[in-house]
């Protein structure tokens, strides 16, 4: 089974969907990471060099890499599901979860961890990065919101995560 975690940067994807695959003995896979692998370069390096539209070519192409994973979490990045047919793919392939804790939350998170190293987010003060983080979900959230599942709280964690899904018997 494939399980694509999707949402805002910050959500929590790469964090619960580790200790999400360490618990399930699945394979951990994040988007950004290979694809920094890939090009031999950071995000931030491969939107100043190529733009945004190569990078979400690259997204597009990683992607489809993961059809063929078995077993994996995905953690993907913040805008994959929003170009091409990639939230379509995504439900097709494996179950999507949209990790969506609260835009005060996102700005606290990425102010306190460094998200201004994030190529959208670099040089922004806390009040820019909520006022992007609000932009952004209101363009995203259509796509986001296509999601098998919808977790809307600030406090959602792998063990929790994991109960969820026993019980709703998505998972054994």
């Amino acid at each position: 089974m494939l399980i694509y975690l999707i949402g805002l940067p910050g959500s929590g994807k790469s964090t619960i969907g580790k200790t999400l695959a360490q618990k399930l003995k699945y394979t951990f896979f994040d988007m950004d990471d290979a694809i920094c692998a890939q090009e031999k370069k950071t995000i931030e390096e491969i939107f100043a060099d190529k733009g945004e539209n190569y990078f979400r070519e690259l997204e597009h192409s990683i992607l489809h890499d993961t059809f063929e994973l078995k077993n994996a979490i995905i953690s993907t990045g913040g805008g994959v599901p929003c170009y091409f047919d990639n939230i379509t793919e995504m439900k097709k392939h494996g179950l999507t979860i949209f990790i969506n804790p609260s835009a005060d939350e996102l700005a606290n998170r990425l102010v306190g961890q460094g998200g201004q190293n994030r190529p959208m987010l670099k040089g922004k003060t806390h009040k820019q990065v909520l006022d992007f983080i609000e932009t952004k979900y209101r363009e995203r959230a259509p796509y986001y919101e296509q999601a098998k599942l919808i977790f809307s709280t600030n406090k959602l964690n792998a063990e929790e995560l994991l109960k969820h899904l026993k019980k709703e018997k998505l998972i054994s």
